[in-house]
């Protein structure tokens, strides 16, 4: 299975409220979030979630003109 990239807080936010963060393991294995994600979510995130930074940072630019900051750096690191 592919590694799953969180691209914003809502399924860490939404798993959490149920304490139910652990499906995306039990589902998807390795999980990869950005550090923008990590501070939008406020919490510690488990030891499993994969936090990398984005690298193209001109895509990153263009994208920020339609989505929020947060499905941004998500898009740079489908790259990774």
């Amino acid at each position: 299975m592919p590694d799953v990239v969180i691209a914003d807080t809502s399924c860490f936010i939404i798993l959490s409220n149920i304490n139910e963060l652990d499906l995306l393991l039990k589902v998807y294995g390795r999980i990869i979030t950005t550090h923008d994600i990590v501070k939008e979510f406020g919490e510690t995130l488990r030891e499993w979630i994969v936090i990398k930074s984005p690298f193209d940072f001109q895509k990153q630019q263009i994208l920020e003109l339609q989505v929020d900051k947060g499905a941004l750096k998500q898009a740079g690191e489908q790259a990774i």
